[in-house]
């Protein structure tokens, strides 16, 4: 969803109690459609303050919530920590998540289309939305498990995710 888009949606909004465009949340939409990863409520308001000093974390968790009332982003939990939060993608896209590092790879995987597709005609299952979240090690952080002879670490780490 373009910047633009994102903005006419919230501009829209100006006719419903509690749901008019602001200045904030404005502000808010931008710094998630630039963010380069997925941003926690925390990140998103440290970068807000350095414009907006007077932004309260607050307003950071009612605007999201109200952004996914409306579609507007997608809420992911990689962890058992931090919700993160990404503009509404165009195109349906998964992640790889990194338990070295923590990052967040975004891929595109048509096969899961084709199941959700699969599960409606053959079990009469209306699937509404579909998450797939693979976890394990990115290139850099195997080299570095493996240089460090942490091997039996990282079969152990596996085996107790499962």
């Amino acid at each position: 969803m373009t910047l633009k888009a994102v903005t006419n949606r919230v501009s829209i909004l100006g006719k419903k109690p509690g749901r008019h465009s602001t200045a904030q949340r404005q502000l808010l939409l931008e710094i998630i459609r630039g963010a380069e990863g997925h941003l926690d409520a925390d990140e998103l308001y440290q970068q807000a303050r350095q414009r907006r000093p007077a932004l309260s974390l607050s307003t950071v968790y009612r605007s999201l919530r109200l952004f996914k009332e409306l579609g507007l982003v997608e809420e992911h939990q990689f962890d058992d920590a931090r919700r993160r939060y990404e503009v509404k993608p165009r195109i349906r896209h998964y992640h790889l998540v990194c338990l070295g590092c923590g990052r967040v790879l975004e891929f595109q995987c048509p096969s899961a289309e084709r199941v959700k597709s699969k599960l409606s005609r053959e079990e009469g299952f209306r699937v509404t939305d579909a998450e797939v979240c693979l976890i394990g090690y990115c290139s850099k952080c195997q080299e570095q498990l493996l240089a460090s002879g942490a091997d039996t670490k990282i079969k152990q780490r596996i085996a107790e995710r499962g």
